[in-house]
């Protein structure tokens, strides 16, 4: 006996450049399926002018970082059937004060990244976000000589940043930090948190260049350590541990420099 359909509605935020509202859409429920599947369902058989960002489909690049539900998660990996008909508590941006949202419904709700500016529909503009991440210069500096044989690491030495390497670029930790939805000129959680990982690396030369990067009011300074970075990033990085890892190097490296 052939079962009837089962039908989602989903409830998307558009923007246009211009203005912004609310769109509804019944979608056809399938087994396994994402949100990410779901807007390409709506995309192929609805309204072929809503615009989202993915690639890889499968939580490694990142590009499909979204509110969803007023939580922030990668369209990707958030499977429709685990989040049908959730109420949600939410936190959002009220002046310098936070402020709570609810979501309450069967519908489920898409939103594009808070704290970016939206190009249209889900698609938020991330250059400010990757102009941090290269303002900290995110690759790794040896020595002036190149060894003979491999730089290597003890396995204790390797625990201290191989978290840190996991970072996809999602933005997701920006979306979810109060200090940047207060200031977007703060550095940010994904940017200090590669500065930790070249900065805890036993083979790193230029530690002393890391701390003069990221000690500053809009540094490592302006974090609120309130680990909501650590709580929606979907590789399991933990930003805020790497800020105050930073904030204690800085302060033996400005101690150092007092008794030079």
């Amino acid at each position: 006996m052939k079962t009837a359909d089962y039908y989602m509605k989903f409830k998307i935020r558009r923007f246009d450049g211009e203005k912004s509202w609310f769109d509804t859409f019944d979608v056809k429920a399938m087994p396994h399926m994402s949100v990410l599947d779901a807007l390409f369902q709506i995309q192929d058989e609805q309204d072929s002018t809503l615009a989202f960002r993915y690639s890889c489909r499968g939580a490694v690049c990142g590009s499909c970082a979204m509110l969803i539900n007023k939580k922030h998660r990668l369209a990707c990996r958030t499977q429709v059937s685990g989040i049908s008909g959730e109420k949600v508590l939410g936190i959002a941006k009220y002046g310098p004060l936070a402020k709570p949202e609810i979501k309450t419904g069967n519908e489920i709700l898409v939103e594009p990244l808070p704290s970016m500016p939206v190009i249209r529909d889900l698609i938020v503009d991330i250059e400010h976000f990757l102009r941090h991440y290269e303002g900290v210069k995110p690759w790794f500096v040896g020595g002036e000589t190149l060894p003979e044989t491999e730089m290597l690491m003890s396995p204790r030495d390797l625990e201290k940043v191989k978290n840190y390497a996991e970072c996809i670029l999602c933005g997701l930790c920006y979306g979810a930090c109060p200090s940047f939805a207060r200031d977007g000129d703060f550095i940010g959680p994904a940017a200090l948190a590669k500065a930790w990982r070249f900065y805890a690396d036993s083979r790193s030369k230029n530690r002393e260049e890391i701390v003069d990067r990221v000690d500053a009011t809009k540094g490592i300074w302006a974090c609120d350590e309130v680990y909501r970075c650590v709580e929606v990033c979907p590789k399991q990085v933990p930003p805020t541990n790497a800020i105050t890892g930073l904030m204690r190097g800085t302060i033996k490296h400005r101690i150092k420099t007092i008794f030079r």
